[in-house]
């Protein structure tokens, strides 16, 4: 009778939870599994979810199975050994190595690092590397040790002469955790940062985090609504507060825990918060300082309002979506869908007369709030109706006709209704007209103002009502599609209101003209130059900008509302200060009364979140204080953010520093685009495309992405459009591809362009790059003597004359010569695609492959080769630290080195074009044509099956130099060893080719003849072509009728022309098998 079978749940998020030992006494507890066969598990491992830890090596000669349990569908690991005796837990899930010291455990990914090593300490690299690249074992206990260490401070001692380079981080916002969009910020940033130390400059890279006014509120009442069914006016601005800061408490850690995981080098002692106490006088500081200069003021405007929200918001905060037509949107406070996308043509009755004038309006519940009707005075329809009155019989009013350069006589009746109160382009109307302004819409979207019988009445509402209305009284004309875009409340979803309401401004106009010159003169400089246009258009004629929010989570603006005691009739004044205090003497001293006799009220609006974020660069450094770090750090150097908030943030970065310093807070800005999913979409939560940067670190499965969006503040009916959208995307799930794999595949993209698509396809490609770093490394290893040792200075100590030795050096200085000017020019993806040409198309691809066989054989060689191949691996390695940090540390570390070096590969010294000068141009190309003969002499071998080493080759070179080279030793068994020919050998100009050999040309200095005689039968082959071209070209035909200039056809064409050619080739063979 067999032992009973015992599931334990292995994934990774219970293995962390419960521990080794708990999973050892219970077993899984989720469900009942159902189980596979192990043999069939092991050919589908690739497709298992992320935290399996199963060992099929180990296990082979066992019976075994595995299955799915509830918990996020987490692998389950159930067995049974073949003498029908339970493994226990700890057995299952751990293998020992051969010294019980070193301890590994095997999951998906590999082994994970588990030695004891307390935080801050440094990495035990003494154990041997596991076989397999794991970026969980190759991660582990580095960032803390880093941190310890204090490489990402600045150097604590000023230097004469020193070379600075500071850098702020964009404060993410506390709302909840990060998203690929500030991976990719991170990536680059932290690069930048990583080149810039290792270049030897004092660096700084200051983290911080963005209290987000609006954001943050939002998501705080959603919760309360959900947890605690109650509003944050049940509970008070104070309570409300207080909840607010618990949640930052709660996000804040996590937030730079996820900052921390991507490896950023950021020193952590400077970290601030834009409401600490340090960053809020600044802000407190910057507005009395403006208002008292005068370019702070208040005034009634026209802003963007919602009416959810019940506060103005800016412009980066609304979404413009374009309807086609007719279309029902779902808004907060309706139970019913709203239409849009429609327009309502009615008339109005002119006074004195029976004729009417016909108005176009897509909004016809603002008409209550008319007061005038605007033609064009060139508009020969209503030359006669100039200045008349027209009467409104809903609002029991009458209002002028008044004339206008601005109403477009083309559109709808060519007659304009207008709305002072509710509409930008009305209210300049009304003031050219001295019109009234007539609010008819309250702060909750609630209609005021109105007769009674709308008063009190949802928007909406309202505007069934006046349709009816309009009917009922003859005046409705009707109501067509129409095409037109829709600004919606990012936050909350509601549609906009433009309302005229009482806020504070600043004037921006010469702070704007300040900036725009810093960019023509070069003072400042947009990366890419492109930007500067769009920098120009938003900064010519810089509206005043809207500082106020009418909220309660944020900086509350230093303002009082001041009354007199005595003078219960006189107007109040408006005045600023640090304190109520000075708020008050500044009172006292311009009205001239008492202080005693003044009474102060602070405004409950908030400053605009924006305005401390453009404060950031020198609050953080401490002004208005004079510190230490200000005096040394500022002005930055470098700003590296999205150009979508190029206006919002950067432009006022650039305008408040110059104005409140007297310095550009930066002196050049990089500007990245917008990171959208692999089909060009917006990254939204509600199209669950939104990704967690941990999830592609980790790996997660399908049902862990969709209960996350479960437990998210989305609605449920975007909770199920975003589950469609996750499980249409990432049917398998994410897997697991490393911080190094994300970073790497984050900044290997041109993020130059406005827009920047996103395949996570692409980030597993640099996962696997990560994996032949990793192989050879290990070939490297695997090859070293115990004993040893590298050359102390190696151009002076190492005698190179082997020509594939000195190929891979030239290659080598190519590389760091190119990567030096891709990061000075901060063109990120020409590093990265300069690296991995470097290591996988170059040094693994051909030069290991080139000294493999010196390695099975005593050849003298085999000690330069090992010279060479240290050099080229501890150069690459610190060439690419800035981008790999991690897995470079843990290769750095476990290099044999003569002598004493830096402690770790992110303090070392960034190769240089005079350390790597081996450039040989000469040699290159003939390597480069020896690549060229491998790939034909392979392609041929595989399309005809032709086994290995089996296929003779001649080679005709004209070129006398280039045949001498390729002639040499090393290259010509190089190109047997690559291309797994019989044999090669060259023919001398002029000297006819073997009959029976196939003609190729990869070269125009180069034929090769390929002895296929009596191996291929050219008619069948000439066949099988000819077949292959009539079905590309019937495709051609029946697809690509029309569409000859596309992509697709021309790659099509291109597949003809090399059928067509090779039909030739092979004809020719013919041939001359026939002579």
């Amino acid at each position: 009778m067999s032992a009973p079978m015992i599931s334990y749940c292995v994934s990774r998020t219970c293995y962390k939870k419960y521990g080794i030992r708990l999973l050892a006494k219970y077993p899984c507890w989720h469900r009942n599994v159902k189980f596979k066969n192990t043999w069939i598990a092991r050919d589908r491992e690739s497709s298992y979810a992320p935290g399996q830890l199963f060992d099929y090596l180990k296990w082979r000669l066992t019976l075994s199975s595995v299955g799915s349990c509830r918990r996020f569908h987490c692998r389950v690991v159930s067995r049974v050994n073949a003498d029908g005796s339970n493994e226990t837990a700890s057995n299952t899930l751990r293998e020992q190595n051969q010294d019980s010291k070193g301890k590994t455990e095997k999951t998906k990914h590999g082994a994970t690092y588990d030695i004891p090593t307390p935080p801050g300490q440094k990495k035990d690299t003494t154990r041997p590397l596991p076989s397999v690249y794991s970026s969980e074992f190759v991660e582990a206990a580095w960032y803390d040790w880093w941190v310890e260490q204090g490489y990402f401070k600045p150097d604590t001692k000023i230097k004469p002469g020193e070379e600075r380079f500071v850098m702020c981080l964009p404060p993410p916002n506390v709302t909840g955790t990060l998203h690929l969009g500030h991976a990719l910020t991170c990536s680059i940033q932290d690069a930048i940062a990583r080149w810039y130390r290792m270049k030897g400059r004092s660096v700084l890279w200051i983290p911080g985090c963005d209290h987000a006014g609006i954001a943050t509120q939002v998501v705080v009442e959603k919760r309360l609504a959900r947890e605690r069914n109650i509003t944050r006016h049940d509970i008070g601005r104070e309570l409300f507060v207080k909840e607010v800061w618990k949640w930052k408490q709660e996000k804040e850690d996590s937030i730079l825990e996820q900052v921390k995981k991507l490896g950023s080098s950021l020193d952590w002692s400077r970290s601030c918060f834009t409401m600490d106490e340090k960053l809020s006088s600044a802000v407190t500081e910057a507005f009395v300082h403006l208002h008292d200069e005068g370019l702070i003021f208040r005034s009634k405007r026209m802003v963007n309002w919602c009416c959810h929200l019940k506060s103005a918001i800016s412009d980066i905060e609304i979404e413009q979506v374009s309807l086609e037509g007719p279309t029902k949107v779902k808004l907060p406070g309706y139970e019913e869908e709203v239409e849009m996308g429609v327009i309502t043509t009615f008339s109005y009755p002119v006074v004195g007369s029976d004729e009417v004038i016909a108005v176009s309006t897509t909004r016809p519940e603002t008409m209550l709030g008319d007061t005038a009707v605007a033609v064009h005075p060139d508009d020969p329809r209503y030359t006669h109706l100039h200045g008349v009155q027209v009467w409104n019989p809903l609002a029991n009013r009458s209002f002028p006709v008044v004339c206008d350069t601005y109403v477009d006589q083309t559109f709808g009746t060519g007659a304009v209704k207008i709305t002072p109160a509710h509409d930008p382009n009305d209210t300049e109307i009304g003031q050219r007209h001295n019109l009234l302004s007539i609010n008819v819409i309250d702060d909750e979207g609630k209609m005021e103002n109105v007769p009674e019988k709308y008063c009190g009445m949802k928007r909406f509402h309202a505007r069934e009502a006046v349709i009816q209305d309009l009917k009922d009284q003859g005046l409705y004309r009707d109501t067509k599609s129409h095409s037109m875009v829709l600004p919606f409340c990012s936050r909350s979803k509601d549609v906009i209101e433009p309302r005229l309401k009482d806020q504070w401004f600043l004037n921006c106009k010469e702070m704007a003209e300040q900036a725009i010159q810093s960019v023509k003169t070069g003072n400042l400089k947009l990366i890419p130059a492109s930007a500067d246009k769009s920098w120009f258009h938003w900064l010519t004629d810089c509206q005043d900008w809207c500082l106020s929010r009418q909220i309660w989570w944020g900086h509350r603006v230093p303002a009082y509302f001041i009354t007199i005691s005595n003078q219960p009739s006189a107007e109040g004044v408006w005045f600023s200060g640090r304190t109520a205090e000075e708020a008050r003497n500044k009172a006292a001293i311009n009205l001239g009364v008492s202080a005693d006799l003044l009474y102060l009220q602070q405004d409950d609006d908030v400053l605009d979140t924006w305005f401390s974020s453009a404060l950031f660069p020198f609050s953080s450094l401490g002004w208005p204080t004079q510190t230490t770090d200000l005096e040394r750090f500022y002005p930055t150097s470098l700003l590296e953010t999205g150009s979508d908030i190029m206006f919002f943030w950067v432009a006022r970065m650039v305008m408040l520093g110059y104005k409140l310093t007297g310095q550009l807070p930066f002196t050049e800005v990089l500007l990245h685009g917008t990171l959208r999913d692999a089909h060009g979409r917006k990254m939204s939560k509600s199209l669950g495309n939104v990704i967690d940067p941990m999830d592609v670190i980790h790996g997660i499965s399908l049902q862990e992405l969709q209960q996350q969006v479960k437990q998210s503040n989305l609605d449920p009916s975007e909770v199920t459009k975003a589950q469609e959208g996750q499980a249409k995307d990432y049917p398998q799930g994410i897997q697991a591809c490393g911080t190094d794999g994300l970073r790497f595949g984050l900044c290997s993209i041109d993020y130059s362009a406005q827009a920047v698509n996103l395949d996570m396809g692409h980030i597993d490609s640099k996962r696997r790059m990560c994996n032949k770093i990793w192989q050879g490394f290990h070939f490297f290893q695997a090859n070293l003597e115990p004993d040893f040792k590298p050359a102390v200075n190696f151009k002076s100590d190492v005698m190179v004359t082997n020509l594939m030795d000195r190929w891979i050096l030239s290659r080598l200085s190519h590389m760091v010569v190119s990567c030096d000017r891709y990061f000075t020019d901060y063109k990120l993806h020409g590093v990265t695609d300069c690296l991995q040409t470097f290591w996988i198309s170059d040094f693994c691809d051909i030069y290991l492959e080139s000294v493999k066989p010196l390695f099975r054989e005593d050849n003298s060689r085999a000690d330069t080769a090992k010279q060479v191949m240290w050099y080229s691996i501890e150069t690459f390695l610190r060439a690419l630290s800035p981008l790999m940090p991690y897995l470079t540390e843990e290769l750095y570390q476990r290099l044999p080195t003569a002598t004493d070096r830096p402690e770790s590969v992110c303090i070392s010294h960034y190769p240089s074009v005079e350390e790597v000068s081996f450039q040989h141009e000469k040699l290159e190309e003939a390597v480069t044509i020896v690549k060229l003969l491998k790939n034909v002499i392979l392609s041929v071998q595989i399309r005809y099956g032709i086994k290995s080493k089996t296929l003779p080759v001649m080679i005709q070179v004209t070129d006398e130099d280039l045949l001498e080279t390729l002639s040499e030793g090393s290259l010509l068994t190089t190109l047997l060893t690559l291309s797994r020919a019989g044999s090669v050998n060259f023919l001398s100009t002029g000297q006819s080719p073997p009959k029976g050999s196939l003609s190729l040309t990869p070269s125009p200095q180069v034929q090769v003849f390929l002895m296929l005689k009596g191996i291929i039968d050219p008619k069948k082959e000439i066949k099988r072509l000819e077949n292959k071209l009539k079905r590309l070209e019937k495709t051609m035909k029946n697809k690509l009728k029309r569409k000859k200039d596309s992509a697709d056809f021309i790659k099509l064409q291109e597949e003809k022309d090399s059928y067509i050619k090779e039909i030739a080739a092979m004809k020719k063979y013919e041939m001359e098998q026939t002579e």
